[in-house]
C-alpha cells in the first residue's frame, strides 16, 4: 500500500490502512485491545492526538511496512493538539450516529465541510443518483461540523410525498410551531435528507433561510433545489479499478469499500492474489455505487467472490451514464432478493408499504404472523435494526425502499397496512405520537386506492387525530380528500365537517363556513350532525370576532338540545357559550355558563365531561383574580385526565394549575407543576398546552430574578397557538410592564 502522508490525516491514514488489511473497527479493536469507540472517533478526527500507546498497539496490530511506519508516525506527530482553551461545550447533533466508517470520500467530506463552516455559505445541496452515498456523507458532515454550531438538527424527508407537509414534519421535528423562531439568528445547521420527495418546497426551505440569518442547511436530493445562493456538490459513485493486479487495488475506493463491509460480516476476508480479479471485476459491474457494493458484500458472507460475480453479470451492460446506474441499482436490489423464500418476499413487500420505519409488533399485526424473517432480511442488509425509545425499529434506506414498493409491495399489503393503522387511529393508540408517517401512508391510501376503510369512525377519529396534534393543514387536505370518496353520505358528511374543524383551527374561518354548510346539507335530518355542524359554524364565527353571530349559533344548539333532551349536546353548547363570554372578557356571565354545564355533567355522571367543566371553570377564575378556587378546580381535573388516560388534556390542565400556583406565590410549586405540564404536552403534542406551560415557566423564572430566561421563555409561548389574554401578558412582561409582585419576585 502506498501512503502519500503529506496529504493524509491521521484519521484517514488508521482507516486507509485498516481498509487495507480487511480489517472492520471492530476486527482492529479486538486484536488491538483498543476500544471500537476509540478507533472510530480516531478515524473521524474527533480524537486528534492519540496517546503513544493506542498508536503503539496500532501500528503493531496493522504491521507496518517502513514506508507506512515512517508516514504514520509522521501523520501522528503533525496532528495538532487538542485545543485546551475554554468554549462552548459542543451540543450532540440530533443525527443518526454513523455506525461505519466512511470510506473513499475524504475529498468530498473535506469539501463540503469547508462549505457548511462558512459563514457565507447557507444552503449547500449534495446531489447524485440514488444510493451513490449522499446520507452518509451528511451525516458525516453533520456530526463532524458539531462543533462550530449552537444545535445540529436534521429531518429525513423520504416519507414524506406532499411539499405540504414538510413545514409540519420539520415543526414536529424541532418540537416547535414555528421553527423560525426556534431557531431565530442562533447559528444552526439543518440537514434536511431526500429533499426529491417534495422538491416543490424549495420555498419552505427559502423562506426558512430569509427569516434565519446565521442558518446553514445541508440538503440532500437527486436534483438541486435551484434556490439563491444555493452551493451544489455533485456525488459521484466511488473510482473503480481499471485492472485486476491485487497490489495495486488495495488503494482503489470501491475496493476497499467492498473488503471493508466483507470483512465485517465474515472475519478474515482479505484482498488475495486469487480473489483480486472477481474483485475488480465486481466493483466495476456495480459501477461503484456505494449500496449496490454494501448489498453485495451481504452475499460474499457465505459465496465467493467469483459466484457473487457470475450471479450479478447479467445485471447490466457496461455504460455508466447516471441513468444506468441508477438502472443497475435497481438491478442490484432485485437480485439481492433472488435468494429469499415465499416467507421473506412476503414480509419484504409487506416492509415497503410502512414508512418512517416500522415497530416489530406493527409488522406482526398487519402480517398476522410472526415476522420471522427480519433476521434474514438484515443479514442480506436489505432492511436496518436500530433502537428507539429502547425498542427495535425496523427500517429501510429509501432507494432501497422504491424498488420493493414497485417490485414486491401488492394491493393487500398497503390495504392491511393502512387498516392497521386507521384502527390504531381508531383506538387512540399511544404509540401514534411514533407513528405519524405510518397514520400519513394510511390516511392516504384510503384516499387514493382504499375509501371503503373511510367509515364514519374512522373519519370522526381522525378529526379528532388532527385537532389533537395541531396538523391542521395536513388534516384539512386529507379530510377534503376523505369527503371526496367516502362510501357513503354519513361519511362524507363528517369528513366536511372534520375538514372545517381543521380550517377553522388554521385560522380560516371563511373556508370553514363553506365546509361546514357543505357538511349541514350533506347531514340532512340528522340530529348529531346537524348540531355537531351548527356549533361549528359558531367557532367560525368566534375565531372571524364576530361574537353576536357565534352567539346566535351556540343558542340555537342549546335550543335545539334541551326541546330534545340531548344533555351531553346541551353541555357542550353551554361550555360554548361561557367560552365565548370569557373570550370577551364577560366573566360574570362565562362563569355562570361553565357552573351551570359543570352540574349538568355531575347530574348525568359524565366523569369527562365534568373534568372539562371544571378546567373551563378553572381557566376563567385565574383571570378574575381566584387562584385558589382555580387550583381547586384544576387539581382535580387534571387528575380525572390522568385516570382517564389522557395526558394531553391532563397537561392544559396542570400548564392553568401552574399559573394557579403563580398567581398566589407558590413558586416552586408552580415551576414542578409547569415542567410536569410541558414534559407531558410534549409527549402528546399538545401545542396549546405547551405554549400554556411555558408562560408559567416563564412566570417563575421573572419570578426568581432570572429575566433572561423568562424572556426566553415567554418568547417560545408565543409560538404555539394560546389565546389573546395570554399573549398579551407575555408582551406585557417583555415590554416591561408586568405587575410588580412578579418582576420583583416578592413571596
Amino acid at each position: 500500500m502506498s501512503v502519500h502522508g503529506g496529504r493524509m490525516s491521521l484519521g484517514e491514514m488508521v482507516a486507509r490502512l485498516r481498509s487495507s488489511r480487511g480489517l472492520s473497527q471492530e476486527q482492529l479493536a479486538e486484536q488491538s485491545g483498543i476500544s471500537v469507540r476509540a478507533i472510530g472517533e480516531i478515524e473521524r478526527g474527533a480524537t486528534r492526538r492519540p496517546h503513544r500507546e493506542t498508536l503503539r498497539a496500532l501500528a503493531g496490530t496493522l504491521g507496518l511496512t517502513p514506508e507506512e511506519h515512517e508516514a504514520f508516525a509522521g501523520a501522528a506527530r503533525s496532528t495538532p493538539p487538542p485545543d485546551t482553551r475554554r468554549r462552548r461545550t459542543a451540543t450532540r447533533p440530533a443525527l443518526p450516529a454513523p455506525v461505519t466508517s466512511i470510506v473513499g470520500r475524504s475529498d468530498d467530506l473535506s469539501a463540503v465541510l469547508r462549505l457548511v463552516q462558512d459563514s457565507a455559505v447557507r444552503l449547500v445541496t449534495i446531489t447524485g443518483t440514488g444510493g451513490v452515498g449522499k446520507t452518509r456523507l451528511a451525516l458525516e458532515v453533520g456530526w463532524r461540523a458539531a462543533g462550530r454550531f449552537e444545535s445540529v438538527r436534521g429531518l429525513d424527508l423520504s416519507p414524506l410525498r406532499h411539499p405540504d407537509d414538510v413545514p409540519q414534519a420539520l415543526a414536529e421535528s424541532l418540537r416547535t410551531p414555528d421553527p423560525a423562531a426556534l431557531i431565530g439568528d442562533g447559528r444552526w445547521l439543518l440537514v434536511l435528507d431526500s429533499f426529491e420527495h417534495v422538491a416543490a418546497a424549495a420555498t419552505t426551505v427559502a423562506t426558512l433561510l430569509a427569516g434565519c440569518p446565521r442558518l446553514t442547511v445541508l440538503v440532500t436530493s437527486r436534483s438541486p433545489l435551484r434556490l439563491r445562493g444555493e452551493h451544489l456538490w455533485p456525488l459521484v459513485p466511488l473510482s473503480t479499478p481499471d485492472g485486476d493486479d491485487a497490489a495495486g487495488l488495495a488503494d482503489n475506493a470501491a475496493v476497499r469499500l467492498l473488503v471493508e463491509r466483507t470483512a465485517a460480516v465474515r472475519p478474515g476476508f482479505t484482498l488475495t492474489v486469487d480473489n483480486a480479479a472477481a474483485v475488480a471485476a465486481l466493483c466495476r459491474r456495480l459501477d461503484g455505487l456505494p449500496l449496490a457494493l454494501e448489498l453485495a458484500a451481504a452475499r460474499l458472507r457465505t459465496q465467493a467472490p467469483a459466484q457473487v460475480l457470475a450471479q450479478v453479470r447479467d445485471l447490466h451492460g457496461d455504460t455508466v451514464d447516471l441513468a444506468d446506474r441508477h438502472l443497475s441499482l435497481r438491478r442490484t436490489v432485485e437480485w439481492s432478493t433472488r435468494g429469499l423464500t415465499d416467507l421473506d418476499r412476503r414480509l419484504f413487500g409487506l416492509l415497503g408499504a410502512f414508512a418512517g420505519g416500522a415497530d416489530p409488533v406493527d409488522i406482526e399485526a398487519v402480517l398476522g404472523a410472526p415476522s420471522l424473517s427480519l433476521a434474514t432480511l438484515a443479514a442480506h442488509s436489505l432492511v436496518t435494526v436500530t433502537e428507539q425509545a429502547g425498542y427495535p425499529r425496523i427500517g429501510m434506506l429509501d432507494t432501497i425502499r422504491e424498488v420493493v414498493e414497485d417490485q414486491l409491495t401488492s394491493g393487500d399489503d398497503r390495504d392491511a397496512h393502512a387498516g392497521h393503522f386507521l384502527r390504531l387511529v381508531r383506538d387512540g393508540d399511544p404509540r401514534l405520537a411514533d407513528e405519524q408517517e405510518n397514520v400519513r401512508a394510511a390516511i392516504q391510501h384510503a384516499v387514493d386506492a382504499a375509501p371503503t376503510l373511510l367509515q364514519v369512525a374512522t373519519v370522526r377519529a381522525l378529526t379528532n387525530h388532527y385537532v389533537a396534534r395541531g396538523r391542521f393543514a395536513e388534516g384539512r387536505r386529507m379530510l377534503t380528500g376523505a369527503a371526496g370518496v367516502a362510501p357513503t353520505e354519513q361519511a362524507r358528511a363528517w369528513a366536511l365537517h372534520g375538514a372545517a374543524v381543521t380550517a377553522n383551527q388554521s385560522g380560516d374561518p371563511q373556508a370553514a363556513l363553506a365546509l361546514a354548510t357543505a357538511a349541514a346539507e350533506t347531514f340532512g335530518a340528522d340530529p348529531e350532525g346537524r348540531a355537531a355542524t351548527l356549533t361549528l359554524i359558531g367557532n367560525a364565527h368566534k375565531f372571524a370576532g364576530r361574537y353576536e353571530e357565534a352567539a346566535a349559533a351556540y343558542t340555537g344548539v342549546l335550543d335545539q338540545a334541551r326541546i330534545t333532551g340531548d344533555a351531553r349536546r346541551e353541555t357542550i353548547a353551554l361550555n360554548n357559550l361561557g367560552a365565548l363570554a370569557h373570550d370577551r372578557g364577560a366573566y360574570a356571565e362565562a362563569i355562570g355558563y361553565h357552573s351551570a354545564a359543570l352540574s349538568r355533567k355531575r347530574e348525568i355522571g359524565d366523569r369527562r365531561g365534568v373534568a372539562v367543566a371544571q378546567l373551563n371553570l378553572g381557566a376563567v377564575r385565574n383571570d378574575t383574580g381566584d387562584h385558589t378556587g382555580a387550583a381547586t378546580l384544576l387539581t382535580e381535573s387534571a387528575a380525572t385526565f390522568a385516570a382517564l388516560g389522557e395526558p394531553g388534556s391532563e397537561a392544559f390542565a396542570l400548564a392553568l394549575l401552574a399559573q394557579s400556583q403563580a398567581g398566589l406565590a407558590r413558586w416552586e410549586d408552580a415551576a414542578a407543576t409547569g415542567r410536569r405540564a410541558l414534559e407531558l404536552a410534549r409527549r402528546a403534542e399538545h401545542a396549546q398546552a405547551m405554549g400554556l406551560a411555558l408562560l408559567a415557566l416563564g412566570l417563575t423564572a421573572a419570578a426568581n430574578g432570572d429575566p433572561g430566561d423568562a424572556d426566553r421563555l415567554f418568547r417560545e409561548a408565543l409560538t404555539f397557538p394560546i389565546g389573546l389574554p395570554d399573549q398579551a401578558r407575555i408582551r406585557e412582561h417583555l415590554d416591561g410592564r408586568a405587575p410588580a409582585v412578579l418582576r420583583a419576585g416578592d413571596r
